[in-house]
């Protein structure tokens, strides 16, 4: 359609958006956004799989012995940078004749503790926390990531497919 001094008009709703000098090709746009949620989506995975297992694990109280003590360092952050920093780590034998180890400041050699062994054969001093609502919301949120990047990737490539 023309209007009245010649020049074309769009009367379709749909029409091709504008390539504008600066700005990426809508093909690359789309390809990154499908990228991001790609990798949102295995993000996703992972920390609904990880704290789905430390949800349903059970720790079973077990009495161990003591058997060993050492100092390892690790690497740890804070705000004002990162440091090593020993921590004591101890060697517990079990009832049935395995050998663990685990982080304790109370602990002594030759002591009787009761130790909490997860089924992953995994042994605590005390059983670790179930996650929380918080670590649940940051997994929900993760896939909602996911899913908004995945559509905006198709809108940009159905833009792209859009009669000129």
């Amino acid at each position: 359609m023309s209007d009245p001094k010649g020049r074309t008009t769009m009367t379709s709703a749909q029409r091709r958006p504008v390539d504008r000098a600066g700005y990426p090709p809508p093909a690359l746009t789309a390809a990154v956004l499908a990228l991001f949620a790609v990798v949102l989506a295995v993000c996703a995975v992972v920390a609904i799989g990880e704290t789905t297992a430390r949800a349903f694990t059970s720790y079973t109280p077990v009495e161990a012995t003591v058997v060993d003590e050492r100092t390892e360092e690790a690497l740890v952050a804070d705000r004002r940078g990162s440091n090593r920093v020993p921590f004591r780590v101890v060697s517990v034998e079990l009832p049935d004749g395995i050998r663990a180890e685990m982080h304790s400041d109370d602990l002594v050699v030759g002591a009787t503790a009761t130790v909490y062994r997860g089924d992953s054969g995994a042994v605590f001093e005390t059983p670790p926390a179930r996650p929380t609502v918080l670590e649940w919301a940051l997994c929900a949120a993760i896939v909602a990531a996911a899913v908004v990047l995945a559509v905006f990737s198709v809108r940009c490539m159905l833009a792209l497919r859009a009669p000129a």
